[in-house]
């Protein structure tokens, strides 16, 4: 097999590969994905052109390095997806920068948050709205986009529950407790694993059971 036919050869491979991957996991889309992806396409990008350019690798090599590559993607989007710890590391959780109308100062000025009062400004005007006046509460989404509650809408449902766990910085935003959804969870004979979602919202809490069932507290 001559160089060009050769290295086409590995080109559409690793083209499969990439194809293959995006589509089993349901990540066809930018917006789908999260800061693994995008720093695991990277990694997989240069595995794809640095074996191109090179004559040395052996093709089972490079599908090897391939398929490692992609089982280490899915494995750490696991395990971000399966334990709250990790997911706050590799995704992160939405920062509340507004509540009750007034900056939450400490989480705007953090450096590791690293936000830019400017962009969040333009953020705010694209959303049709004309100044933080007007804003009860607002929070920054793991991708970066801003979340705006008006003085004059209703506030969106906050999850303080997901697949079984409590999500304590859901709790943070309602000023709820642990021992608070316990005692909530307990006026209907129920524990935190019965519950595959629950979320706050109009002062009341829905959960979503594993039995299929839901209850409204």
């Amino acid at each position: 097999m001559g160089y060009y036919e050769f290295t086409f050869l590995k080109l559409l491979i690793g083209f499969c590969v990439l194809i293959a991957h995006l589509n089993l996991t349901g990540k066809t889309q930018l917006s789908q994905m999260t800061p693994i992806d995008f720093i695991g396409n990277f990694v997989l990008g240069g595995i794809i052109g640095g074996v191109i350019y090179s004559d040395t690798i052996p093709l089972k090599q490079y599908v090897i390095l391939l398929l490692l590559g992609v089982l280490l993607i899915s494995a750490l989007n696991f395990a971000s997806k399966h334990i709250s710890s990790i997911r706050t590391i590799t995704i992160g959780d939405p920062i509340p920068i507004m509540k009750n109308g007034n900056f939450i100062l400490e989480n705007v000025l953090k450096s590791r948050n690293k936000l830019d009062i400017v962009s969040l400004t333009s953020q705010l005007h694209s959303l049709g709205i004309n100044s933080f006046e007007e804003v009860r509460y607002a929070q920054v989404e793991p991708g970066g986009q801003l979340s705006v509650i008006t003085k004059e809408a209703t506030m969106f449902s906050v999850l303080v529950i997901k697949t079984g766990e409590m999500r304590q910085h859901g709790l943070e935003i309602i000023e709820k407790d642990e021992d608070w959804l316990k005692a909530k969870l307990e006026e209907k004979n129920l524990t935190v694993e019965d519950v595959f979602l629950g979320e706050f919202w109009k002062s009341e809490l829905v959960l979503h059971l594993y039995n299929g069932k839901k209850e409204t507290i």
